[in-house]
């Protein structure tokens, strides 16, 4: 009999049997939802990419409308040698391979024994396969014999091996095993094996596995195993009570993984102070939102000064609504210490699109205790960064764009804030008036406030007596500024008149000495204390620019303006005028300004096709007549008209420079035809600031004609990806609006930076030479940009102080190919002070010295003055006469290194090095080892603070929150 007759046959049978008693043994009625979900079914379709267990014989025109009727579940056989017993109704199939199938269940061996009464195959063979892509994407492999209900679908099998899918794919094995399906409305599978292993390793030979008596899957859901042995290799290296692993898919409510490490089990030393984190539940709440309730603990036994132990909990509330544009996180975390000082955290993040029009942004962070904050982290980051908030909300009313907001920081180890709030501005495009008049409006408001800022010098403490005991409190500073400018310019034809009002006020809550002018003797000063200080500048800036000539080429462009003979503002009230407003003169200013281009294109050289050399000056001369001032208006400004050389006449030469040599390079592909370019690299780049000179005064004083304060220069090369030098000089020493002043050049500032790799520059030259290759064809203009989270290099960048983005940061390696680097020096001093002016020198052992009768005290002092120094940011004053504040000079380098020591070891190294306290202020080294299914990571992390942390964990790829962990925390006592 041939194959085909003995196919035609089976399925007659079956056919058959279903006219009989046993009718649902061959094709049985299926319900009308049932039968849309079959027809609707996919998995013939999916399974189709997968490796097909067996090819079915083409059927004929009689069978073909057997499986094509309605209402009824086809059960196809197929072997080479088919025999069928009617008395007990069981089929014999034997062939390479014998195949029964039933609906979406497919079992596949070598030979196939099937009971259409029981419903139950036994199969036999080197390899037997059930598929059934209705319970799992995974085939269910056994050497040996397998026993199954179709019907049921629940069987017995010995030396099973199959696959779950979880994010990650794992694989069983297991000497025998039983499944049954839940014939609920779930209809999930329930798989149980006994003395069974599970990897997610694929090899034949896994590089290792969990051991397990007893294994029990169900499907699309979990996956649990007691007790587990992991098996590195044959070596058995930890025991577990059990393992589990969720398979279901999607946010779903459960137990956070805790965080600890093998030194929390087994202490290492009798100093070691345990540290467990992530101690909590997940809570799925809907599609929209979900929170997260955490308990983090440090050990408060042998505790020392500064580290007494603390307990902390973390809440976070998530939300994310698409249909309203509306995203955001609130996290609130508290840490109670066992000497009973807190610190509570907030942190609010929010994004909100009410309209295409309307935006609303918010990050908002703050801490009650910056000093708590400061001493217990362990991440540099968090110990440079300041404490910020942002909020703003901007919205387009017609044409104009409206902005409201402002920001807040405060600064870790001290109680001072800083806070730029309300910041409200409007901008309006040009509005064409008429065909010959254009008006473009624009309103800025901003409100500066600093608060609680630690004063130094005389007034640095409050003495008073307290039980018959001196004592002193520590005396804070509050100051605010406050500024409103409405720029009003309009356009007649050629013409722009520029109009602008600006009004300044500030106001200083602190004392202070000022030594004051005595008006019947400029020349003798007294020094008084004030209490408070303030000052108004009321200002009004009216100025015509001409019609430019020579466009495109000298572009002249003449100008007549209205300006001021002093640079305040043109009524000023402060506290040496008794706060009544005094005003002064002004006077006119005609200028002539010059800006032409000078360029030249020179022949090329190496990949270079050509060279473009640029130079842009800036020349603009303006006079200004005579004028008066009163002395009334000067002694406002604590001045004197004695050596005062703001009303001389003003002839004076303005002249900035710029300087660009740009090479255009060739294509690697068409090198020999001239002029054929890939882009333009930035040879060098240089920028100077403006710098005027004044024939009139150097004529009138016999002196040095500069009246510019500043000068420096910018040099930037695409040569160094990232390449920037930026020098800055004081001029004078002095007022250079005072005859007293005297031209010195000082150099106040250096900052530079560059980044290089193997491809970069010279060493992409030496590579070539020795034969290597350079995989990009401009490796000299390659951008190496760094990493946002690398707040070595952004000391006043903020982190997330509550919530998972400030608890979750681990030590990643960048999966980088060869090498990089990039450094950042930073050097800055001021000018030495002059004359018998009061004089307060910010010296942290200064600062610091009321602290010493308690060493920890002191020594804490110190570390925060030397990371984060008091008075970041000056309080001004308009006046002059006031203490000169100076700050020691510091310089730094900074350093961000990422490297591949082999192509599977790969390291970072984050560092600054402080030349004026000669030591390394921070550290941050990372060696990370990539396995075959693990990942190796020793890292060592230094906080300027003095805490430091050592980590080195083996995490399984397949399962992250599996690893071993060694963590090492100590703080730095505050009396080293």
């Amino acid at each position: 009999m041939s194959l085909r007759s003995l196919l035609l046959a089976a399925t007659l049978a079956s056919a058959v049997l279903s006219t009989g008693v046993e009718a649902q043994v061959g094709r049985r009625p299926v319900a009308p939802a049932r039968r849309d979900s079959i027809a609707a079914d996919s998995t013939r379709k999916d399974s189709a990419r997968t490796r097909d267990l067996v090819k079915w014989a083409e059927p004929d025109t009689t069978l073909q409308r057997l499986l094509e009727k309605e209402g009824y579940q086809a059960t196809r056989y197929q072997g080479d040698s088919v025999s069928f017993m009617s008395a007990s109704k069981t089929l014999f199939l034997i062939g390479k391979p014998a195949a029964v199938q039933r609906g979406t269940s497919l079992l596949v061996g070598d030979t196939l024994v099937y009971n259409d009464s029981t419903h139950i195959i036994i199969a036999r063979g080197d390899t037997v396969t059930l598929r059934d892509p209705s319970q799992g994407s995974a085939d269910v492999v056994a050497r040996g014999i397998m026993t199954y209900n179709v019907a049921e679908q629940r069987g017995v099998v010995t030396n099973i091996t199959t696959a779950i899918e979880s994010g990650e794919t794992w694989y069983v094995k297991g000497r025998k095993a039983s499944f049954v399906r839940d014939t609920t409305v779930n209809k999930q599978t329930a798989f149980y094996a006994q003395n069974g292993i599970i990897t997610s390793c694929d090899d034949a030979v896994p590089d290792y596995h969990f051991a397990s008596k007893e294994i029990k899957m169900v499907s699309k859901n979990i996956m649990v195993a007691r007790p587990a042995v992991l098996y590195i290799g044959e070596v058995p290296v930890m025991w577990l009570p059990f393992i589990f692993q969720d398979m279901r898919s999607g946010r779903r409510s459960g137990m956070l993984t805790p965080r600890f490490g093998v030194s929390e089990l087994f202490r290492n030393s009798p100093t070691y102070r345990r540290h467990v984190d992530n101690i909590g539940y997940y809570f799925a709440i809907n599609d929209y939102m979900d929170a997260q309730l955490s308990l983090d603990w440090r050990s408060g036994a042998r505790p020392a000064s500064g580290d007494p132990g603390w307990v902390r909990i973390n809440g976070e509330w998530r939300y994310r609504w698409l249909d309203r544009f509306l995203t955001g996180r609130l996290a609130i975390s508290r840490l109670a210490q066992r000497d009973g000082t807190s610190n509570t955290s907030y942190s609010w993040g929010h994004q909100q699109d009410f309209s295409q029009s309307t935006h609303l942004t918010t990050n908002i962070n703050y801490v009650t205790s910056t000093t708590i904050q400061h001493r217990t982290t362990f991440d540099p980051r968090q110990v440079l960064a300041t404490i910020a908030s942002q909020a703003a909300l901007q919205k387009m009313i017609g044409k104009a764009s409206v902005s409201f907001g402002g920001s807040r920081r405060q600064y870790p180890g001290r109680e001072e804030v800083s806070q730029d709030f309300p910041n409200f501005s409007v901008s309006v495009p040009t509005v064409t008036l008429l065909p010959w008049l254009a008006w473009t409006p624009s309103l800025n408001v901003s409100n500066t406030q600093q608060f609680k800022v630690d004063q130094v010098g005389e007034f640095a403490y409050r003495y008073f007596q307290r039980n018959g005991v001196r004592d002193s409190s520590k005396v804070q500073a509050d100051a605010r500024t406050t500024t409103v400018g409405f720029e009003t310019p309009f356009k007649i034809g050629g013409f722009t008149f520029q109009n602008s009002f600006r009004a300044n006020d500030r106001e200083n809550n602190s004392p202070v000495t000022i030594a004051v002018i005595d008006p019947q003797d400029p020349a003798r000063k007294v020094n008084r204390v004030f209490g408070k200080t303030f000052s108004t500048e009321i200002d009004w800036q009216p100025s015509l620019s001409l019609p430019a000539f020579l466009n495109g080429t000298w572009n002249l462009t003449p100008s007549v303006g209205i300006q001021n003979v002093d640079p305040a503002g043109f009524w000023v009230r402060t506290e040496q005028s008794g706060g009544t407003f005094v005003r002064q003169s002004k006077r006119l200013n005609y200028s002539l300004s010059v800006a032409p281009t000078f360029y030249g294109l020179f022949p090329g050289l190496g990949s270079i096709s050509r060279f473009r050399h640029s130079v842009s000056p800036a020349l603009s001369f303006s006079y200004s007549p005579e004028a008066s001032i009163s002395e009334e208006f000067l002694r406002a400004l604590n001045r004197s008209s004695k050596g005062y050389l703001g009303t001389l006449p003003q002839g004076a030469i303005t002249l900035s420079f710029s300087h660009n040599l740009e090479g255009s390079l060739k294509r690697p592909d068409t090198a020999s035809v001239e002029g054929t370019t890939t882009g333009k690299v930035k040879l060098l780049s240089m920028n100077f600031t403006p710098i005027s000179y004044d024939f009139v005064r150097a004529q009138r004083t016999g002196g040095s004609g500069f009246t510019s304060d500043n000068f420096g220069y910018d040099l930037a090369s695409d040569l160094l990806p990232g390449m920037r030098l930026g020098v800055q000089y004081s001029l004078f020493q002095g007022s250079p609006i005072s005859d007293t002043a005297v031209f010195k050049p000082f150099r106040t500032s250096i900052d530079a930076s560059f980044s290089i790799n193997g491809q970069s520059g010279i060493f992409a030259a030496i590579n070539r030479i020795f034969g290597r290759a350079v995989p990009h064809s401009n490796p000299q203009i390659e951008q190496i940009n760094a990493s946002d989270d690398d707040a070595l290099a952004q000391r006043i960048a903020s982190t997330p102080t509550a919530g998972s983005a400030a608890r979750n940061r681990q030590f990643n390696v960048p999966d980088t190919k060869g090498w990089q680097a990039s450094f950042t020096f930073s050097s800055t001093r001021q000018r030495a002070p002059t004359g018998n002016g009061i004089v307060i020198a910010e010296d942290p052992s200064i600062f610091c010295a009321p602290y010493r009768i308690n060493p920890a005290e002191y020594a804490q002092c110190l570390l925060i003055q030397q990371t984060n120094p008091q008075g970041t940011e000056q309080i001004t004053r308009l006046t002059q006469g006031g203490p000169f504040i100076r700050v020691p000079a510091r310089e730094t380098i900074g350093s961000q290194m990422n490297f591949n020591v082999t192509p599977l070891w790969s390291g970072s190294w984050n560092t600054i090095y402080d030349f004026q306290a000669a030591q390394f202020a921070s550290h941050s080294v990372t060696l990370q080892r990539k396995l075959h299914d693990w990942r190796a990571i020793f890292a060592f992390t230094k906080a300027p603070n003095g805490n430091f942390a050592f980590n080195f964990f083996i995490s399984l790829n397949a399962q992250p929150d599996l690893k071993f962990d060694y963590d090492r925390r100590s703080y730095r006592a505050p009396s080293q």
